[in-house]
Order: C-alpha cells, then sequence, then structure tokens
C-alpha cells in the first residue's frame, strides 16, 4: 500500500497534510486521489467510508464523498472544479460528526463481541462471521444455541461499559496474535503487521477499523433483537 493510514494509529486525528501520489480520473468533476497518506478511513469490515473535505492549494475545496480500498490503494473520490496533480499538497479534514459516531457504533460491535466471549457463547458454540456498523448495526455469528441470550447479552455489555475499560492496539505478525487472540477469521496475510485489538482483561482480535478509547465513551448500547435464521444468530443493536 502507498498510503499510510493515519487512522489505525490515531482514530482521534481529524486533519493532515498529504501529497499527491495517483490521479485517476473517474468522470467530469469527479477524481479519484491516492496520497500519501490520510486519516480518512476507506469503507470495510462494516464501518461505513469517512467523508469530508481537501483544501486545495489555490484555497479551492473538494469534497470527498466516498473513500474505498481498491486494487490494495486507499481511493479518495472527490468533486471538485480544479484539476488534481502529481505532487500536489493537500490539507484533509474529516467530517467528525460522522466518523465519531462510526467510531462508537463499530466499538459497540466489539462491547457485545466481547461480551459474548465472557458469556461463554462466543468463539463456541457461535462463532463470529461478520458485522455491520452502518445505519442498522448487527454483529452475526454462526450456529444457534436453544437458550435465549438477549436479557443477559444486554446486562454484560452495560456491565462492560459502567466499568469503562481501555481499548488498546498493536501491530503484530500473525503468529504473535495467535498467542493472546479468544479468535481469528480465516485467512488473515502472515507476511505483513496486523493490528491487534485488546480490550483490557478480556482478550484480542484482529480488527482494523477505528475504535474509541474505552467502552464508556461508546455510550449507551441496546440489544434491540436476537434472530435466529437458516443455521446463523444475528445480534443487532443500537448505540445512543
Amino acid at each position: 500500500m502507498k498510503t499510510e493510514p493515519v487512522y489505525l494509529d490515531d482514530p482521534y486525528r481529524k486533519e493532515m497534510v498529504g501529497c499527491i501520489i495517483d490521479v485517476i480520473p473517474e468522470k467530469e468533476g469527479v477524481w479519484r486521489l491516492i496520497l500519501d497518506k490520510t486519516v480518512f478511513y476507506p469503507m470495510g469490515g462494516g464501518q461505513p467510508t469517512d467523508q469530508g473535505t481537501f483544501l486545495f492549494p489555490d484555497g479551492s475545496q473538494g469534497e470527498v464523498y466516498q473513500v474505498l480500498l481498491k486494487d490494495g490503494e486507499i481511493n479518495h473520490y472527490v468533486k471538485t472544479s480544479l484539476c488534481p496533480s502529481v505532487g500536489m499538497e493537500v490539507k484533509g479534514s474529516i467530517d467528525w460528526e460522522r466518523r465519531y459516531k462510526n467510531m462508537r457504533v463499530h466499538s459497540a460491535g466489539h462491547v457485545i463481541d466481547f461480551s459474548m466471549y465472557l458469556l461463554g457463547i462466543s468463539p463456541s458454540p457461535l462463532h463470529p462471521m461478520k458485522g455491520d456498523h452502518g445505519k442498522k448495526p448487527f454483529v452475526q455469528y454462526l450456529g444457534v444455541i436453544e437458550k435465549e441470550i438477549k436479557d443477559e447479552l444486554q446486562r454484560k455489555c452495560d456491565e462492560l461499559i459502567a466499568n469503562d475499560m481501555h481499548f488498546s492496539w498493536t501491530f503484530e505478525l500473525l503468529e504473535n496474535i495467535e498467542k493472546e487472540a479468544i479468535y481469528l477469521q480465516p485467512g488473515l496475510p502472515k507476511n505483513k503487521p496486523l493490528r491487534a485489538l485488546k480490550l483490557d482483561g478480556v482478550g484480542v482480535v484482529a480488527d482494523g477499523g477505528t475504535i474509541v478509547a474505552t467502552t464508556k465513551e461508546v455510550g449507551n448500547v441496546t440489544i434491540t433483537s436476537v434472530e435466529v435464521a437458516e443455521g446463523n444468530t444475528c445480534i443487532k443493536y443500537q448505540v445512543i
């Protein structure tokens, strides 16, 4: 990857100054830009894309309406009347209100997941599959169990949030993460450092999204339903 993903080290960083290293025309007034560094999170892992603005050297602004990981590179889709060029310096500013909400919703998914682990439900008999942390957030598990878990899961999530537990992260090779991980997704690369996300006193998972500093910062998490279908268990939730 050509771009330094600043958001992985510092999810609270709102601005950056970067240099354009590639320009791909999309259509009239729309460009796909690759920078040497970025604070913009590309859509992925169930977390929505960041949005915001680029300030160009002539004082004009461009609207960053979408950021995607494409062909292994972070692509910023920008609406601007300017014709960007390689080597141009830009000041990027994310829509912080949008990002912070996405951070809280994504982090809430991890609170649920760690709660499932502490309750002895995950990674067995229910195994984590995927999550979506957008407008209708959920965490989905492979497998079903007979007992009703909604109330006890809610209580455990409330407990983790009330205890104001600390999230932290390091970058490790897969072989090192395996020593502490409560579970790992299949197919993780072995030849480059991965981000190990830790909830103090609970455990570690591999994760690439943006995270708040503590569980209390997530806010109020409500388990709205636990739905079973086609051998899967889907936990839907809201963050207030």
